[in-house]
């Protein structure tokens, strides 16, 4: 006995003819004819009398009508349940999150397309972004630093580039932008060292020539603050710097020959499965970035 049976003694039974219930139900009248005789033979009496062309249930099909109601809308309650859980599933995205302000923004604009969905955040270190991603604890991890690793893909999602910040009184406060290696010898501002905003500029720096003297460490919010008053120069993203040009105690120096740029990634596990919003997020960040896919194994960090 299975619910296809139940379902075709019910439709039987309310048609009262086999084939208008043959017609209903869009299956052949031989078929149904087997399964309501099987049905009858499981159950051990007959709950049909047939009456000339007719078919109508006996007491013994009363009554067994009467629990097969029950149990086909318990079957469908279960079935409502179950998709309704799945439903939510499929809305919602559990998200690593290294690059803190740069994620909030992010998903700030994407929850604003998405209201009913749900973002599980999981505050992450930069050491520990491929364990956490090949234990399928989460769906994307958003960082600033992409290290080669088998089995981890990612797409470059933003780029900016980096000026330097300076007191209005400094030397170089009138010049038109500024080499990173003449930042030699400067007192910088920056993020502690565990952050990767911290590591890419330290990197930024070596690059240019320099190991920086980092005098201050504060977090973003406090940097512009800090060299308005003089206490060091600061190298920033050009988008977070000129939500400061109204200030009158700093300058803005474009970062050239060569430009540098704070790159954001994000990354997945290879093969992991994305429900439905995860792949509406990784759609959202294409179509506002226009990320190209990249192999971490053939990048550098």
């Amino acid at each position: 006995m299975d619910l296809v049976q139940l379902e075709y003694f019910k439709a039987v039974a309310e048609a009262g003819h086999l084939t208008n219930a043959a017609r209903k139900l869009n299956v052949a009248q031989p078929a149904l004819s087997v399964s309501i005789a099987r049905l009858e033979n499981e159950v051990g009496v007959p709950l049909f009398d047939r009456v000339g062309r007719g078919i109508y249930l006996n007491k013994c099909g009363e009554i067994y009508l009467e629990y097969v109601e029950q149990a086909l809308g318990v079957m469908k309650k279960a079935q409502s349940e179950v998709d309704t859980y799945c439903e939510k599933l499929e809305n919602v995205m559990t998200l690593g999150v290294v690059s803190k302000p740069f994620s909030q923004m992010m998903l700030m604009e994407f929850k604003s397309l998405y209201p009913n969905c749900s973002i599980r955040q999981i505050d992450l270190s930069a050491g520990n972004v491929e364990e956490e991603l090949l234990k399928n604890q989460v769906d994307y991890v958003i960082t600033a630093c992409l290290s080669p690793s088998p089995g981890i893909v990612g797409e470059e999602i933003r780029r900016e580039q980096m000026v330097l910040v300076v007191p209005s009184s400094h030397p170089l406060a009138d010049r038109s932008y500024i080499s990173l290696g003449e930042a030699r010898g400067e007192k910088f501002i920056n993020l502690p060292k565990e952050y990767e905003y911290r590591k890419n500029t330290d990197r930024m720096c070596q690059e240019a020539g320099f190991t920086p003297d980092v005098a201050m460490e504060c977090f973003h919010c406090h940097m512009v603050e800090l060299v308005s008053a003089g206490h060091g120069v600061a190298l920033m993203t050009r988008d977070r710097a000129m939500k400061n040009q109204g200030n009158d105690r700093i300058r803005i120096l474009p970062v050239r020959d060569p430009e540098y740029y704070m790159c954001y990634y994000i990354v997945w596990k290879a093969g992991h499965h994305f429900n439905k919003i995860s792949r509406e997020f990784r759609k959202y960040l294409k179509e506002h970035c226009g990320a190209e896919e990249v192999e971490c194994g053939g990048c550098e960090g």
